[in-house]
């Protein structure tokens, strides 16, 4: 059973990436499926849980979103509503969504700090997740213009997309932290040389680094050649963490240590000195010397800003961002705007001040403990989990400019790594026994399962929504329908309510016209009293409503 639940792990780790980064819903729902399958298995194969002391401000950040997720779902408002002093949100569904989430990613974290203890596993389990990286890779050489998508999706995508990925930035990231994590297992095999050469696997020895330099070197080129200004950024700053955490940590002269961190921070500042001076010319590689994403981007926060200085203390609640967003942005945008392009600024707006506050708390209790952890380690494990840290950071980096913690294949690294940094084997005399009884396990599943819920039904959604696209007039409302019942978002609502439309301009009987112009104005006016500022919605209600009062 122990071997079944490492291979539905390694089974996630092909599968997230390939399934076009998860960022259909029912990629995260199979996902979310093998996980709660993962855990299964592994509460019947004992009982006994195992949690350092470092987990606790993990626990703290996840009990924060999750607890707050739960809160704000009890006092859904609307932009109508005065501001209030607790946490509220405009969008049940959405913050729910998150919850579900936030919920799976933790079992994640936990299955992986339960199944993976002893430090030959966590190399393994390193391993595995680098060689679905050069798998990435190879995809994207293979496929440099997203034909992969094209083949399996039937669909055309532009060149921007990365292999198996839908977008060049949450692909160059991936990479990014494969290649770092290649680099940091290099370096950790590399001190057993001795021991390799006692046991005569000399020639072992020299296959394995090869393997790891090559594709630890060939995922810092894919990186690059992902043209993501925003993955370049977080791969050059994770190794210059990787450096100065290895510097800092493994034992050596004093003024030999401070020199080399001299040396590191004086390369960093050059470096970034370079890059802010040649800002056309990374454009122009990048192929996005016109500034759109760039301005996109700034009023984007602009907006973001302006929604914090009015929902300062709980914001908006989590996951409310593309219902409020409209109405604060400068110009109208072509697509749906459904992620902020920057993490650590979106749940912001979602917990407000007061819940960013508190995640700060873990956040720097996480640091610490982790800091104190590396410098008590034996020499190559530090190498191994300055690697794992410096990893975290990059996504963190990139997580800056972009959305990468609601890009799966991009989290699901995130929370294996940091699965990783939790192993047994980096905190030994720190880790405390706890036997689960049937109810702590029950506890565990029901979680699981209850998360699995509205996943599940948005991925229904999502399928009606999909193949409704093809179905003549009649097929095509019925399960547009159909999908907006299983996920009865703003979004959904606007898709069906133009199906209406489009089938009144398209009837040929004057009463039956009127018919589908008054289904599509009262869909309209239904959910603009939940979110009375949506454009969308506005511009079918008044669409619908002056072709129906014209006949």
């Amino acid at each position: 059973m122990d071997l079944f639940v490492k291979i539905l792990v390694g089974i996630c780790i092909f599968f997230v990436p390939f399934s076009f980064a998860a960022t259909q819903p029912w990629a995260f729902s199979v996902l979310q499926g093998l996980v709660t399958v993962a855990w299964l298995g592994r509460l019947c194969i004992r009982r006994e849980w195992m949690f350092p002391t470092a987990i606790k401000p993990v626990l703290y950040v996840f009990g924060v979103l999750i607890g707050l997720c739960l809160v704000q779902s009890c006092f859904p408002r609307t932009l109508l509503d005065e501001t209030g002093l607790y946490p509220v949100t405009f969008m049940r569904l959405y913050t729910l969504d998150h919850a579900s989430i936030f919920m799976t990613y933790l079992g994640l974290v936990l299955l992986v700090q339960q199944m993976y203890p002893s430090f030959e596993e966590m190399r393994r389990l390193a391993g595995l997740l680098v060689a679905g990286g050069v798998a990435v890779a190879l995809c994207m050489v293979v496929f440099p213009n997203g034909e992969y998508i094209y083949r399996l999706l039937g669909t055309h995508r532009s060149a921007a997309a990365v292999g198996p990925f839908l977008n060049r930035n949450h692909g160059g990231v991936f990479l990014a932290m494969n290649a770092l994590l290649a680099l940091g297992l290099f370096f950790t095999h590399q001190l057993d040389y001795k021991r390799r050469l006692a046991r005569e696997e000399r020639s072992l020895f020299w296959v394995q680094q090869g393997w790891l330099l090559t594709a630890s070197a060939g995922l810092m080129v894919a990186t690059v050649f992902t043209r993501s200004r925003g993955a370049m950024l977080a791969l050059f700053i994770g190794l210059f963490v990787y450096a100065l955490l290895c510097l800092w940590s493994v034992p050596a002269p004093f003024k030999r240590r401070l020199k080399g961190v001299f040396y590191t921070l004086v390369l960093l500042v050059v470096s970034s000195a370079w890059i802010y001076t040649h800002i056309p010319e990374i454009n122009r590689f990048s192929q996005r010397s016109t500034g759109t994403s760039e301005q996109t981007r700034q009023m984007l926060y602009r907006a973001g800003g302006r929604i914090l200085q009015k929902y300062p203390v709980w914001g908006i609640g989590i996951g409310a961002m593309p219902v409020v967003i409209n109405e604060y942005t400068e110009y109208d945008l072509h697509q749906y705007i459904e992620r902020l392009h920057n993490d650590w600024l979106e749940i912001t707006l979602g917990v407000g001040y007061a819940g960013a506050l508190l995640l700060l708390v873990g956040l720097a209790g996480f640091i610490s403990r982790s800091l104190r952890t590396l410098k008590r380690l034996e020499v190559r494990k530090q190498f191994l989990f300055a690697a794992l840290l410096s990893t975290l950071g990059a996504m963190c980096v990139g997580s800056l400019v972009d959305f990468h913690f609601f890009i799966p294949g991009c989290a699901f690294m995130f929370f294996c790594v940091l699965g990783m940094t939790l192993a047994g084997t980096f905190h030994k005399g720190h880790v405390q026994h706890w036997r689960a009884g049937r109810i702590g396990g029950v506890v565990v599943l029901v979680g699981l399962v209850l998360a699995l819920w509205i996943p599940g039904r948005k991925t229904f959604a999502w399928r009606a929504f999909l193949f409704g696209r093809e179905l003549k007039t009649e097929g095509k409302i019925a399960s547009y329908q159909q999908g907006l019942a299983y996920y009865p978002s703003p979004r959904h609502a606007v898709r069906l309510g133009n199906a209406y439309y489009n089938a009144a301009n398209h009837a040929k009987d004057v009463l039956e016209k009127w018919y589908y112009y008054e289904l599509a104005r009262e869909l309209a006016e239904q959910y603009l009293e939940q979110y009375p500022k949506d454009k969308e919605l506005s511009k079918l209600y008044m669409r619908a409503r002056k072709r129906a009062g014209g006949i």
